[in-house]
């Protein structure tokens, strides 16, 4: 499954919209690391010959001294970007995008959730 996990990186990085993009999510993070993505797999589920994988995209930006409506627009613009990227590349469904509701300090943050359905092994 680990592979899979490196494909997405992969793909967010090419976006060339993230300071940094890592598999876990690191305590910590914060202004100096964004904008960031982070990669974190919430569940493996077997179902006859075939796996899902659950995983989660959580990214943010920095919000010190920011317009907010630019920066709105700029989060909203970099979920389709992370939608259309890996529903196209990696055969990912997207689930839902979850906001953060300001719990991250000077970072707007949101959690996006996908799976990738079917997976052979």
């Amino acid at each position: 499954m680990y592979e899979y996990l490196v494909d997405i990186k992969n793909n967010l990085i090419e976006l060339n919209i993230f300071k940094s993009v890592k598999i876990g999510f690191e305590k910590g993070i914060g202004s100096k690391d964004a904008p960031f993505a982070r990669i974190v797999p919430e569940f493996n589920r077997k179902e006859g010959l075939y796996e899902t994988l659950a995983f989660q995209v959580v990214y943010g930006f920095d919000v010190k001294n920011k317009d907010l409506e630019l920066l709105y627009k700029k989060y909203y613009e970099t979920e389709e970007a992370i939608k259309k990227a890996l529903e196209y590349k990696n055969n990912c469904f997207f689930i839902e995008t979850i906001t953060d509701e300001d719990k991250l300090m000077n970072l707007k943050s949101a959690i996006m959730r996908f799976e990738i359905r079917n997976i052979r092994r």
